[in-house]
């Protein structure tokens, strides 16, 4: 009795492992060409993604980007490949590729409505890491008045330390979105002087001292070409204007030195610098 259910036991394992093997073979012998493509499809995509990824990297490096930038830019390009090379191998065993794209379509849209916002300040931090309009240690004015000097660029904001020592966090967005005013762009910056005398100032002859006194400064670096000249009548005073160019590390130094040394030759002179006033004549009876 026993022997006998041994034996149907037996036949029972070797048949439904004969059924196994043929759905297997079966298998293999429908589908084993495009599982054999859809292998040599995955293992020729993550190689040829990390190739690129690898070649942007070095791209991006020697084109002095922010380290950040590259390692964003890198992954996010190399993901995106991967997406790609999953999408073909699904559709090489027999996925619908249309349905499949749709949906991802669908979900990159959803998330790129739910961090709009974000995606903007990091598009704007790779354009900024990328074309450059400042840099670290840059003075400039991030358009509504918030000045100073650019402590750091990150992907999706950009730190500035004020002249009272403040940092200011401003998203990207805003940096690209608004007009942007680079102070340490060039090599030299402009202290301008608009200096008002009285009315009964001899003018060429404050002209001419107020050049020389200029030129006396070590921070001016255009002796010979100094713009100086009357800009305009006011209410109370003439305007002389001056516009002296030093280099933009000594801009504040310069515009201090300037300023006194210019205040002390005209009191000097004799010449006066009026302010506005209100003079009241009262009637006779």
């Amino acid at each position: 009795m026993d022997n006998e259910i041994v034996e149907q036991v037996g036949v029972k394992t070797v048949s439904w492992t004969e059924r196994a093997w043929d759905h297997l073979t079966d298998f293999a012998l429908a589908k084993g060409p495009e599982v054999l493509a859809a292998l040599v499809i995955a293992a020729v995509g993550y190689i040829i993604c990390r190739w690129i990824r690898r070649v942007v990297f070095n791209v991006l490096t020697r084109s002095s980007v922010e380290d950040s930038a590259v390692t964003f830019i890198t992954e996010l390009l190399y993901f995106f490949c991967l997406t790609i090379v999953a999408v073909m191998v699904l559709g090489t065993v027999g996925f619908s590729t249309t349905s499949l794209s749709a949906a991802l379509g669908g979900i990159g849209l959803g998330i790129g409505l739910a961090l709009k916002d974000k995606i903007s300040n990091v598009a704007s931090g790779i354009y900024i890491l990328i074309f450059k309009p400042f840099k670290v240690g840059d003075f400039i004015d991030a358009g509504g008045g918030t000045t100073g000097t650019v402590a750091d660029i990150r992907i999706m904001y950009t730190e500035l330390q004020t002249t009272g020592n403040q940092m200011i966090i401003v998203p990207n967005l805003n940096m690209t979105s608004s007009i942007i005013t680079n102070y340490s762009y060039l090599d030299t910056r402009n202290v301008e002087l608009n200096i008002g005398v009285g009315y009964g100032t001899d003018l060429p002859a404050c002209i001419e001292l107020m050049k020389k006194t200029i030129c006396e400064s070590p921070y001016v670096v255009n002796k010979d070409t100094l713009p100086i000249y009357v800009k305009a009548f006011g209410d109370s005073s003439i305007t002389i204007y001056a516009r002296a160019e030093v280099a933009r590390e000594n801009y504040f130094a310069a515009m201090n030195e300037l300023y006194i040394a210019v205040k002390q030759a005209l009191d000097g002179a004799g010449i006066d610098i009026p302010f506005p006033q209100v003079v009241v004549h009262q009637a006779k009876d």
